[in-house]
């Protein structure tokens, strides 16, 4: 899959796709890597020990696969832990089960060299019933949100084998990264196209939410701690929890209802 003569001129670019039981979605995502017209991919694949027919997915295409593995791990972020070390790219990208790229042309962005660290796209967020722009914030609001869509990005992989995710964050170690990234001065470089297409139907649980916020907070507080944000952390947690009570109490809809209210 990788040619490597022509490397300096195209340079390899390592996509990873970790996947857990996941064999209802790995092959769409495994399909928008490997039809890509650009083709110096090395593509990796980290399974978790999958046991619903994962790996003979896997197996299908692994003539076209750079390296893939089927073994127990600590979490997402151990295994793309893992798969960092074994990369080799110039670039690299997670597209995890389930996601997949906008279209088999993104990678013609690769046509020029940058010399930023990070690259971000669009990303677009695919619900049940609808899907909706991920939307982008200024890096400079980092502190409070993710300013992109993970699989939205191609980081330099030297960059990625310094950093490596902090397994000591559940849901927020790649916004750690990022900010980490912004903090120590790292070159940030928004691209005009959709990157992937993201998939949300199984939601979000209220527990990761509160999960997700509280890594953020202790993100923020660690990098460049303030009272300010502080304060911010506890109020936004505690609308969460006060949420979580009226839905209880009232149900979504009149929730909804009530939240439009508030908005106005």
């Amino acid at each position: 899959m990788i040619d490597r003569a022509i490397t300096n001129s195209n340079p390899v670019i390592t996509v990873v796709t970790v996947v857990f039981n996941g064999a209802k979605n790995l092959e769409k995502t495994i399909l928008s890597v490997l039809s890509q017209t650009y083709k110096n991919i090395e593509y990796i694949i980290m399974d978790g020990g999958s046991t619903d027919g994962t790996i003979d997915i896997i197996k299908k295409y692994e003539s076209q696969l750079a390296y893939w593995i089927s073994a127990p791990d600590k979490g997402i972020y151990d295994a793309m832990n893992k798969a960092i070390d074994k990369a080799t790219g110039e670039w690299i990208n997670f597209m995890n089960c389930g996601d997949r790229f906008a279209s088999p042309d993104v990678f013609k962005l690769f046509a020029q060299k940058y010399s930023a660290d990070i690259l971000y796209g669009d990303a677009i967020i695919q619900y049940v019933d609808f899907e909706t722009t991920f939307r982008k914030y200024p890096l400079e609001a980092m502190w409070k949100h993710s300013p992109f869509c993970h699989q939205a990005c191609f980081v330099r992989t030297s960059l990625m084998k310094e950093y490596k995710y902090n397994l000591n964050y559940k849901i927020g170690a790649d916004h750690d990264i990022f900010y980490r990234a912004y903090i120590e001065g790292k070159r940030f470089q928004e691209l005009p196209i959709i990157i992937c297409y993201f998939d949300g139907t199984e939601g979000t649980t209220k527990k990761r939410i509160i999960t997700a916020i509280r890594d953020k907070r202790d993100i923020a507080l660690t990098y460049q701690f303030s009272v300010t944000k502080w304060i911010y952390y506890q109020f936004f947690l505690a609308y969460i929890y006060l949420n979580i009570l009226i839905k209880k109490i009232l149900g979504d809809k009149l929730t909804k209802s009530l939240t439009r209210i508030l908005k106005r």
